[in-house]
């Protein structure tokens, strides 16, 4: 059975408003009465009733986040920061996993108004104007995060184009004069949202430009079957031009790990032969031989400031509609 401040107050001979200053910390009460209510309610196990404690307030204290899914590292510990640092503003999170699928998107978001959580963060994979119109209609307060939306709704990332332009950069100081550019998700159709991966794209091509590579000396591989595609580019360079050094430049950790262990199992040597950087820095690199150069961005802070922008919102304060964290390079054995 339910602990209600009803049953407290008649327990300690009081008022429910009595009750209801000491477990607020309200004044009007005597710390003697405060004292003995507080120690009633912890011996029944008391508990507040959210449900009616958020329709008096008009709040649920509680925030909905939207990701693709967990198979990446990264959205992990996204969604680690994310929960730590809702619960130290007091506020509850309910996740939800949209599988890459627009449809479900859409229904993931409506679920989340249907519990009425107080405001959104969302990683989507929906664009476009009737999108905007879709979120406008949930009336709830939205923070987009790293894949942008639209400048309708506020946006926390990082600066995707010049994180790859500084890559590029990078493999070019240490002697690379071949590029290839794996990003298998480019595959996808073009209706779904791939911003933060298309400004990576761009960020390659750019780079690439300014450090006078034509088309001859770069690669683009946009398809999932990319180890076989890879696997051809690889062996026809190294075969033709020995000393015209190749790197892999990767839109994602996961793909690096993966053309790793693909090298390593045909004989080549990295970097000597071939080689290699991610993208995100994800906490799994600290296990991995050889190290892998990775771009790193502050998934703790961009969690962090998404937090506590909905919350502003939330609460009817403005917030910056564009927010850009800094970036850095990570410098391992693997280029």
């Amino acid at each position: 059975m339910r602990i209600t401040t009803e049953d407290i107050a008649r327990i300690c001979g009081v008022s429910r408003g009595t009750v209801d200053r000491a477990l607020n910390n309200r004044p009007g009460i005597s710390p003697k009465t405060k004292e003995k209510v507080l120690k009633v309610a912890k011996e029944l196990g008391y508990r507040p009733n959210m449900i009616a404690r958020s329709l008096a307030k008009g709040h649920t204290m509680s925030i909905g986040v939207v990701v693709f899914d967990l198979n990446n590292e990264f959205f992990a510990q996204l969604l680690n920061s994310i929960e730590i640092r809702a619960r130290e503003l007091g506020y509850f999170t309910y996740l939800v996993l949209t599988q890459k699928d627009p449809k479900v998107e859409k229904e993931c978001l409506s679920h989340l108004v249907d519990r009425n959580v107080d405001g959104i963060i969302l990683f989507s994979i929906n664009k476009g104007d009737k999108f905007d119109d879709f979120l406008k209609n949930l009336h709830k307060p939205i923070i987009s995060i790293l894949n942008f939306i639209s400048y309708q709704f506020p946006f926390i990332g990082v600066d995707e184009m010049h994180c790859m332009m500084d890559a590029v950069n990078l493999a070019v100081k240490k002697g690379y004069s071949h590029l290839i550019y794996v990003s298998p998700p480019l595959a996808q159709d073009n209706k779904h949202n791939t911003y933060t991966l298309e400004q990576r794209l761009k960020g390659f091509i750019q780079g690439c430009k300014e450090n006078k590579l034509d088309q001859s000396n770069y690669t683009i591989i946009n398809n999932y079957d990319y180890i076989k595609q890879l696997d051809d580019i690889v062996r026809s360079k190294t075969s033709t031009n020995p000393d015209n050094r190749t790197a892999i430049l990767c839109s994602s950790d996961i793909y690096a790990l993966e053309i790793l262990r693909y090298l390593e199992a045909q004989g080549f040597k990295i970097p000597h032969d071939i080689g290699v950087m991610g993208f995100d820095n994800i906490n799994t690199l600290k296990y991995v031989k050889p190290g892998l150069t990775t771009i790193s961005y502050p998934i703790d802070d961009i969690a962090v400031k998404a937090v506590d922008s909905l919350i502003k919102i939330i609460k009817g304060e403005e917030i910056s509609n564009t927010s850009f964290l800094s970036h850095s390079i990570i410098e391992r054995e693997s280029l």
